[in-house]
C-alpha cells in the first residue's frame, strides 16, 4: 500500500539518516528512482542554505528526543528544482525503545504556497494603497484649496466697485496663476493614477529611444539654459512603455527645474549590470542599473526618503514651482515594475537617481 501511493512521500530512514526504502510517491516528488538514492543521506533534499544551517540533523533530533517533528521549507528535487514540502519525521523504536530508525513523510504544497504568497503579497498592496489613497485624499484636498481660495478672493476684489483698471487686470493675472497651478496639480493627480492602475502585459522597450523622446520633447526648455545632455548605450528591456517614459520625463524634468543658476546643466545618463541595492533588504537577482545625474542645486541626503512620498516638496512654491507628485510617480513606476529607485544629493553640486530594473 504504502509504495503505491503516490501523492505521498513515504521513506524509511536508519538511526543515521540513510535511506532505506522508496515509494512511488518519493519519486513522482523528487524525482529519483529507487536505486539513484537508497543509501544516500535524506539531507541531499535540503536547499544548501539549509544543509549548512544544519536542519536536517536538527529535525532528525528532534524527533529523536520528542519522537516526531514537523517541517515546512523549500525542498531540491533530483533536477536542482525546488518545491514546497511539507514533511513529517516520525521516530521509530524497537521493543527496548531504543530508536532504530525513522519514518518520513512529505507533502508537495507548492501550489499552495505559491496561493498563499500571492495573497500575502496582495494584502500588502492593498494596504499601501489604502494609505496612499488616504494620503492622497488628504493633501489633494489640502492643495487644491489654496488656489481656489485665490481664485475667489481675486474674483470678489473685481467685483467691487471703485477699482482701477490696473488692479483689475493684477487680480485676473492672479487668478489665472492661482488656475494654472490647480490644473497643473489635476494633471499631475490624473497621471499619478494612472500609473497606479496595474498593467498585466510588459513590451520590448529601448531605453535609447525613450530617451532621446522626452529630451526632444524639453528641446526649447534645454536650448535656452543651454543644457547638454550626455547618454551611454542603454538596454532593451521588458517594460511598460508609457510608464517609462513618464518615469524618464519626469526625472530629466527635475534636472531641468533643480538646475544652478550659475552653470550650464548637465545631465549624465549611465548604465551597467549589478546586483540589488545594498540597502534594499531580501532583494536577489540581476537588475539593469540607470543613473541618472545631474549637476543641479542638489539635496541633503537625509531628505532622501521623504522626497519620493506623495506631495512631499524639499523648496517653497515660490522658490521653485511644481505638485509634489512627480517622484512619487518615478516610486510608483519602479515598484509597478518590481525595481527600485533610491536617491543621492550634494547641496550645490547636484543630485543622482538610480533605477533597478530586474532582468
Amino acid at each position: 500500500m504504502v509504495e503505491e501511493v503516490e501523492d505521498y512521500a513515504i521513506l524509511m530512514l536508519d538511526a543515521h539518516g540513510f535511506i532505506v526504502n522508496w515509494n512511488r510517491g518519493a519519486q513522482k516528488i523528487k524525482g529519483y528512482t529507487e536505486e539513484e538514492i537508497v543509501g544516500r543521506h535524506f539531507s541531499v533534499f535540503y536547499t544548501a542554505a539549509d544543509q549548512a544551517a544544519g536542519l536536517p540533523g536538527i529535525l532528525m533530533e528532534k524527533a529523536r528526543q520528542e519522537g516526531k517533528a514537523v517541517h515546512e521549507g523549500w525542498r531540491v528535487r533530483k533536477d536542482g528544482t525546488s518545491f514546497w514540502g511539507s514533511i513529517v519525521i516520525t521516530a521509530l523504536h524497537d521493543a527496548d525503545n531504543r530508536v532504530v530508525g525513522f519514518s518520513k513523510v512529505t507533502r508537495d504544497l507548492t501550489e499552495r504556497k505559491m496561493w498563499e504568497d500571492k495573497l500575502r503579497q496582495y494584502t500588502r498592496q492593498l494596504e499601501t494603497q489604502n494609505a496612499e489613497l488616504q494620503q492622497f485624499a488628504h493633501m489633494a484636498a489640502h492643495d487644491m484649496k489654496e488656489p481656489l481660495r485665490k481664485i475667489q478672493y481675486y474674483q470678489s476684489m473685481i467685483l467691487e466697485e471703485n477699482i482701477s483698471e490696473e488692479k483689475t487686470k493684477d487680480f485676473l493675472t492672479r487668478s489665472a496663476e492661482a488656475a494654472s497651478r490647480m490644473q497643473g496639480l489635476i494633471e499631475d493627480l490624473l497621471a499619478f493614477t494612472r500609473i497606479a492602475e496595474p498593467v498585466e502585459s510588459l513590451e520590448t522597450i529601448d531605453l535609447n529611444e525613450i530617451v532621446a523622446d522626452v529630451w526632444q520633447f524639453f528641446r526649447d526648455t534645454t536650448d535656452r539654459i543651454h543644457a547638454e545632455l550626455s547618454v551611454e548605450k542603454l538596454p532593451v528591456i521588458h517594460a511598460i512603455p508609457f510608464q517609462v517614459s513618464q518615469l524618464f520625463s519626469n526625472l530629466i524634468s527635475n534636472s531641468i527645474k533643480y538646475h544652478a543658476p550659475d552653470h550650464p546643466l548637465r545631465i549624465s545618463i549611465t548604465a551597467g549590470i549589478c546586483g540589488p541595492p545594498e540597502n534594499v533588504p531580501l532583494a536577489t537577482g540581476r537588475f539593469h542599473k540607470i543613473s541618472i545625474t545631474d549637476n543641479g542645486i542638489g539635496f541633503d541626503q537625509t531628505q532622501a526618503g521623504r522626497i519620493f512620498a506623495m506631495f512631499e516638496r524639499l523648496h517653497r512654491r515660490d522658490q521653485y514651482p511644481g505638485t509634489g507628485i512627480g517622484l512619487a510617480i518615478c516610486r510608483k513606476v519602479m515598484e509597478n515594475h518590481k525595481g527600485f529607485i533610491l536617491a543621492h544629493g550634494i547641496p550645490g553640486q547636484g543630485a543622482t537617481f538610480e533605477l533597478y530594473f530586474p532582468f
